[in-house]
C-alpha cells in the first residue's frame, strides 16, 4: 500500500473510534432531572457545557445515565449523594450521544 493510502487509512479508522476515547468530565454536580418520558435521568456538573447531546433529545445539553446498565440504581444513588454533600463526581460519556459510560465519586481528604 502507498503512504498515502495508509495515512488515510489510520486517520479514517482514528475518526470512527473518538467516541472511544471520550475524556473524564469532572465536577459538581448542579443538576439531576428526570426527562418528561419517567425514566430518563438526566444529569448537569457546574462548569460543564455540553451541545447536541441525543442521549434525552429535549435537553440537548445534559448527560445520561443509561437505564440498561446493572448499576443504574446505584449511579444514580451516587448522583444523589455526591450532589448533597458537594462532592466531584467524575464522568466518563460517549461523547456522541453524551450516555454515561463509567462514573466515580472524588472525595476531599
Amino acid at each position: 500500500m502507498s503512504n498515502k493510502l495508509m495515512a488515510l487509512l489510520f486517520l479514517s479508522v482514528a475518526a470512527f473510534s473518538l467516541p472511544t476515547f471520550a475524556e473524564w468530565h469532572v465536577g459538581e454536580i448542579d443538576m439531576i432531572a428526570i426527562g418528561y418520558d419517567g425514566k430518563t435521568i438526566s444529569v448537569g456538573q457546574k462548569g460543564r457545557t455540553l451541545s447536541s447531546c441525543t442521549c434525552y433529545p429535549a435537553w440537548p445539553n445534559r448527560m445520561c445515565l443509561d437505564e440498561t446498565r446493572a448499576s443504574h440504581d446505584k449511579e444514580f444513588a451516587m448522583l444523589i449523594s455526591a450532589q448533597a454533600r458537594g462532592e466531584k463526581v467524575g464522568i466518563n460519556i460517549n461523547e456522541s450521544t453524551c450516555e454515561i459510560t463509567s462514573i466515580y465519586e472524588q472525595t476531599a481528604n
